[in-house]
Formats: structure tokens, sequence, C-alpha cells
């Protein structure tokens, strides 16, 4: 198979390059808008409470965005989504001009923000399939996210070159005319997709939730590869994000230390997003996903080892991305391939729950933990542990999905 025939789908470049533009202005908005709490309204303590503002919602509306992502067409959701929030982030310049952002304003953009992303993922990921042939979806799932982690590693670096030489100002006006310009890439005749067959049937939220939960759960696929994307976040992701400024603390070093230890994750995650580009796996996706997994964990329980070498923590970490994409994707890729068209949207809604919805109890379950008593690398290692046995588990389970091909 050609990889490279994607960039010929002309719908779906559209697509990327509104992904990659959204993500360019939401990772230069999230790191200025931190800045300028820390900075500016010396309130770091605070940083926090900003990112629930924003992740909460997100979290909590993304069900009922996939059920509209089934309703209404998906690139008129993200041509809508995109343009909202590119006005919000036009407002939070106008205000910022007038030296009227208050933390409480902050608050409210940011919130509204991540309510809006809440529409936006379930349209992108139900959309993908549409767009590309069956064979294409894990490359082009591959150049989605691929590139969404790479400008998830550049948006804070000319953030931080326009904050040094620049303003704040620029900065926000940058970001929002990023997120504008994702917004023209997905309008609707652009990408041609088909509008969703209209229904007799009007079914409550409720019900067609309760539908897309029974759909995931009476599938082998669906519900093994949910269960091995809450084993990642729960018990790996989720406790590593959280140790890595309390193990470079720990350790003496600067927050230089603390961008390499993030950067080696992103690195690892964006290495894995490239093989699966041109890799395409066919033959026993499911055995290679819970293999990669058993990977993933292991390392995971090294990297809580590790107290003094920082090149180790430093390698572990990049394997850890690694791994833990390899595992991610391909599963998204099967779910997406044995999912109805009339219920991505829902379904991959469900997934996205399961990927993001376990890092707060992670982060939460962590910091109960860590006041108790417990140190950061007993955690690591102890979670580590839960989750090699449940991936055991589920592989002497799911023997359906260890042979998916």
């Amino acid at each position: 198979m050609n990889h490279f025939s994607l960039i010929k789908n002309r719908p779906f470049m559209f697509l990327w390059l509104a992904e990659c533009t959204a993500v360019l202005g939401f990772s230069m908005f999230q790191i200025t808008i931190s800045w300028y709490v820390a900075d500016e309204l010396h309130l770091a303590q605070y940083l926090g409470l900003l990112l629930a503002a924003s992740a909460i919602p997100r979290v909590i509306l993304m069900v009922f965005g996939g059920l509209i992502a089934d309703k209404i067409q998906k690139s008129r959701i993200m041509f809508v989504t995109n343009l909202c929030q590119a006005i919000l982030l036009g407002v939070l310049l106008f205000i910022y001009i007038n030296e009227a952002l208050t933390f409480t304003v902050l608050l409210v953009i940011t919130f509204l923000f991540g309510s809006l992303d809440a529409f936006l993922f379930p349209a992108l990921t139900s959309l993908i399939p549409s767009l590309v042939k069956k064979e294409q979806l894990q490359s082009a799932n591959a150049l989605i996210n691929g590139s969404s982690e790479f400008f998830f590693m550049i948006g804070p670096l000319i953030a931080g070159i326009l904050l040094t030489w620049f303003s704040f100002s620029m900065t926000f006006s940058m970001a929002a005319l990023s997120v504008l310009l994702s917004a023209v890439f997905v309008i609707p005749p652009f990408i041609g997709d088909k509008k969703p067959e209209k229904t007799d049937i009007k079914e409550g939220m409720i019900e067609e939730l309760r539908e897309g939960i029974s759909y995931i759960w009476k599938s082998p696929v669906h519900k093994t590869g949910s269960l091995v994307i809450v084993i990642v976040n729960l018990f790996v992701f989720g406790p590593m994000f959280i140790s890595f400024p309390i193990i470079v603390s720990e350790m003496g070093k600067t927050a230089f230390h603390l961008s390499l230890l993030e950067s080696s994750f992103a690195i690892g995650s964006l290495s894995a997003t490239i093989l699966l580009f041109f890799i395409t796996l066919r033959e026993k996706r499911g055995k290679w996903v819970l293999i990669f997994l058993m990977v993933t964990i292991i390392a995971s329980a090294l990297f809580g080892q590790i107290e003094s070498s920082f090149s180790l923590l430093i390698g572990l970490a990049t394997l850890i991305g690694l791994g833990g994409f390899l595992t991610y994707l391909p599963v998204n890729v099967m779910i997406q391939e044995k999912t109805d068209p009339d219920k991505l949207g829902r379904v991959m809604s469900i997934v996205f729950l399961a990927s993001s919805g376990f890092d707060p109890l992670a982060f939460a379950l962590v910091s109960f933990l860590m006041t108790a008593g417990l140190s950061i690398h007993t955690l690591i290692t102890v979670m580590s542990l839960i989750g090699f046995l449940s991936a055991i588990l589920i592989t002497v389970k799911g023997k359906h999905f260890r042979t998916v091909e």
C-alpha cells in the first residue's frame, strides 16, 4: 500500500490541516495562560484549578458530543466548534488589551473552551473512517496523532519566543488566528462528508448512550480494547505524568530537566506514530497490542525504581511513550473498523472517556496516597503491578481480541 496516497486525498488533507492548526493554537493558548497566571497574576498555586476548568467539562460533555456527531454533519460540528473557540480567543485578547483579564475571567474562558472540545473530538475521530479507505485507517490515524504530538511540542516553543520578544497580546493573537485558520480548513464543502441519514426513531439521549455502552460491551473488540486503554491511562500515564515534577524536584534538578523528561515522552509517542504510519499491523493485531501493553507497564515499573540516574529516566520515559502509543493507536483503529457508521460518534466518545476520563482519577488517587505517606516511587511501582495483573487477566480472557486480523 502506498502510504503517501493519503496526501492525494484532498478532504483528508483539509482535515489534517485543520487538526494541525487547531492543536498549534490550543498549545500556544495553554502555555500562554499558564505563564500569565504564574508570572503576571502571581497565582501559580491555582494553575491546577485552571486545568480542571478545561478538563472537567470536556470529560462530562464528551458522550453528548458523540451523540451529536451521529446526528449532524461532522465537518459542520468541527467548523462551528473551531469558529467559536477562535471567537473566545478573540474575546480573551480584547479583555487583555483593556487590562481586565483576571483569574476569574480565565476560568470562564477555559471552561467554555473545554466544553467546546467535548464536541470536537468525537466529530474528528468518527469523520476519519468516512474519508479514507479501510486499509488506510492506521496510517491516517498515525498521521493525525503524530502531527498533533509534533504541534503540541512546537506550539509552546513558538509561544515562548513570542512572549520573550513581544507580548501576551501577540501570543493570544497568533493562537486565535491559528484556531480560526483551522475553522477555515474544515468548512463543510471542503470536506464533503455525508450528512447522517434522518431516522423516524426519536430516541432520547440517555437511551442512545445506553445503546452505545451496550454496543461496546457486547463486542469483544470494543470491550477489550476499551479496557486496554483504561489500563494504560489509569495505571501508567496518569501516575507517570504527575510524577515528573515530583521526581525532578526530589533529584534536585531544574525546570530544564523537567522539560527534557516531558519531551522524551513526546519523542517516544511521536516515534510510535511514525512507525505506525509506515508499518500497517494486520495479522493478530490484538496480540501485538497486548505485547506492547505489557512492555509499557514493565517500563513504568522500572521508571518507579529509578531514584538517581536521570539519563535512565529519560530512556524509560521515551520507551513508555513509544509503547503506550503503539498500544493506543492500533486499538483506536480496530474500534473504528469494527463500529457501524451510525454509531461511530458515540462509540468514539466513550473510547475517549476511557483514554482521558481516568486521568483525573489517577491524579486524585496518587495525590491522596502521597498525603497518606507513600512515596511517588512506591506508588508508580504498585500501580504498575496492578496494571500488569490486569493486563494478564484481559490477555487470558480476551481470546477473540488476541486473534483479530
